[in-house]
């Protein structure tokens, strides 16, 4: 099953979220817009491992390392718009997580050494603290992908809507079917 440990967002998050994917794709021409893939407000998070392919029998110790995971209280906010990569091969938006960063990286650092502590793979990437907000399908131009990051840069700042969070989670996505569904399978406050 594929798995990822993440921090949920309050509902304001998502209406915020929801009102940026409005306006980009109010932003963009028809053609480019049909290559946007928004994600479903539901599915927004704060992903802080993704874990990947995990039998069944992997999910004890997952839980039971993320329960010695130490407690936290975290404070986040929303911050602006982005792309990853290049313009011309933009294929992520996302919406910036600011607050406490700090303490936020510390968190995840928490959740990988407890992660390679149980023998999985470490994950060297630097943490970016986002939500996604949309992909682009693979048919998308380079044209397309250069006008979404264009307009990703002239869209207005959220409102920061800051919100405080002492609680991990850990999903399974299921990615089969028309549209992606998340399970959470454990809380671990």
């Amino acid at each position: 099953m594929r798995l990822f440990i993440a921090l949920e967002v309050p509902d304001t998050w998502r209406a915020a979220a929801t009102a940026q994917q409005e306006a980009l794709a109010a932003a963009l021409p028809a053609a480019t817009r049909r290559e946007l893939r928004p994600v479903h407000a539901d599915l927004l998070h704060v992903t802080l491992r993704f874990l990947g392919e995990v039998d069944e029998g992997g999910i004890d110790p997952l839980q039971a390392a993320l329960d010695g995971v130490p407690p936290f209280v975290v404070e986040l906010s929303l911050d602006r718009a982005g792309t990853f990569g290049s313009a011309p091969r933009t294929g992520v938006v996302w919406l910036g997580v600011g607050g406490q960063l700090r303490t936020l990286r510390g968190i995840a650092g928490d959740v990988e050494r407890a992660m390679r502590l149980i023998g999985v793979p470490g994950d060297d990437r630097p943490f970016a603290a986002h939500l996604t907000l949309a992909r682009l399908g693979r048919h998308a131009t380079a044209e397309d992908r250069s006008a979404v990051a264009q307009a990703v840069k002239q869209l207005d700042a959220p409102s920061p809507t800051p919100f405080f969070t002492s609680e991990l989670v850990l999903v399974r996505s299921h990615l089969e079917g028309p549209a992606p569904r998340y399970e959470v399978l454990s809380h671990h406050p």
